[in-house]
């Protein structure tokens, strides 16, 4: 047997429920505001957090302005974030100091979908 033990209860729990999401974002890097930046897709999204699709190279460490609107609201959310992964196409960002009203607002919509897959 190669020592495989299921769901490994020793792996960290996420700090935040991700759900696959598909909501167009527009990202900037954070030092040039005048920028406007490149428009990604999300593959994840959490009240910390959220994973795109770019085809741009952002390296991890890289700060980001992140502008997005979600399905339901008439507000466009920008929220800070830091690239903490990366694997190819894919990148994972955790939003740095998010306002109470854009992580409530991320709350609300992830509450509101219907068929939630938990990650």
């Amino acid at each position: 047997m190669s020592g495989y033990r299921g769901a490994d209860v020793d792996a960290p729990k996420r700090k935040w429920k991700r759900v696959k999401v598909d909501v167009r974002v527009r990202i900037r890097r954070w030092e040039d505001p005048d920028h406007m930046g490149a428009v990604v897709r999300t593959y994840e999204l959490s009240e910390g957090g959220m994973s795109v699709y770019a085809s741009e190279t952002l390296d991890v460490g890289t700060f980001l302005m992140a502008e997005l609107g979600l399905p339901g609201s008439t507000e466009q959310l920008r929220l800070r974030a830091v690239v903490r992964n990366r694997r190819g196409f894919r990148c994972g960002m955790e939003f740095v100091d998010p306002p109470p009203a854009a992580r409530a607002e991320i709350a609300r919509y992830l509450k509101e979908l219907a068929d939630v897959i938990e990650i």
